[in-house]
């Protein structure tokens, strides 16, 4: 059981402002790469230097609300400017192979949106790269870099649940039906699992480790892409995580781990939480801890911050988020595709 004396361990997250500056490239300027830029600005020493597009009015529109960042004509062009040191890719997924080549090639460190990639193939091929070039590539998923994550990794490492027996998760966003858009075009590899899912499978593996065997059921849209899944996860252990994603409807966005001395609460939402809350199973003991991070542009610049680190040590990845477990979340994703039908 969970001693009495127990509390939720302090993280030992170092501030992003104190990591080396770098000059960023980033390749996709939208929704996320402008919340992604805005973090960087607020709260660390990163320099974004500049951007790239298909569209140059598109890059043109983000260069200027950031200091010193020129708009360049292509990713090409970005790769190839000598100011950049590390490259952000926020394509559309279907891309980021493409573009997280494109990089490395050019002799660039890499961090790359989730989902590292759209296959096992694709993501096997950039770790290999990125390995043979002695280069630094790192799959953004930005949760792993928070403090309210290494809380729960102390908790994990120092056995306080016990062997995890169990996860329960969900991630459902609403969105219009709208063959246009990214989410819901096959061409773009759209759908709820590689865009909300994946945070999902890599929260399972981030608590209990790889897949070794998967359930999954799920439902399509008119356009061909996967609407809602559930996926059952088992490990070597036989520790079952429970996913649920949809693109039809806002879920609670919840997760809860149960362990043999304990559980865990990650508060809404799950990857971002507010608070964390450890339980005996008696329901004797409860402990909390909260956390001010509240918003993605308070909360992306650590992984931002997490990669210069590792560059500046020479790293080619971060012991975080090392690219074997990226991998492996692909093959998982890849799997639950496999059951769930047609990509």
């Amino acid at each position: 059981m969970i001693d009495e004396s127990f509390l939720i361990p302090v993280p030992r997250t170092e501030r992003p402002l104190d990591a080396p500056a770098l000059g960023w490239g980033i390749i996709g300027p939208g929704r996320i790469a402008s919340a992604f830029a805005e973090s960087l600005a607020a709260h660390t020493r990163q320099r974004i230097v500049a951007a790239g597009s298909r569209s140059i009015d598109a890059a043109l529109n983000f260069a200027k609300r950031f200091d010193g960042c020129e708009a360049v004509r292509s990713y090409e062009e970005l790769v190839r400017h000598p100011a950049v040191d590390i490259v952000y890719v926020s394509t559309p997924h279907s891309f980021h192979h493409h573009c997280v080549m494109l990089a490395l090639e050019a002799g660039k460190h890499v961090l790359v949106e989730k989902p590292f990639a759209i296959n096992t193939h694709q993501a096997e091929e950039m770790a290999q790269t990125a390995q043979q070039k002695g280069l630094f590539l790192m799959e953004a998923m930005w949760p792993r870099f928070l403090p309210a994550f290494d809380s729960v990794r102390q908790i994990l490492n120092e056995g306080v649940l016990g062997e995890i027996t169990s996860i329960v998760a969900d991630l459902g966003e609403y969105f219009r039906p709208d063959p246009a858009h990214r989410l819901f075009s096959p061409d773009l590899a759209g759908g709820a699992l590689l865009d909300l899912g994946v945070y999902l499978v890599s929260l399972s593996s981030f608590l209990v480790g790889a897949a070794s065997r998967v359930t999954a059921v799920g439902r399509f849209t008119s356009t061909g892409v996967d609407a809602q899944v559930c996926a059952i996860l088992e490990n070597h252990h036989g520790a079952l995580s429970t996913l649920f994603t949809s693109l039809g409807a806002p879920t609670p966005t919840a997760a809860f781990v149960a362990g043999t001395k304990g559980t865990l609460r990650l508060e809404s939402p799950f990857y971002m939480p507010g608070r964390i809350t450890v339980t005996s199973l008696n329901r004797t003991i409860e402990r909390t801890r909260e956390f001010d991070i509240r918003t993605p542009e308070q909360g992306l610049c650590y992984e931002a911050a997490e990669a210069a680190r590792q560059i500046a040590r020479g790293s080619t990845e971060s012991p975080y988020l090392p690219l074997h477990e990226s991998i492996a979340i692909i093959e998982t994703l890849d799997q639950i595709r496999d059951q769930v039908g047609p990509r």
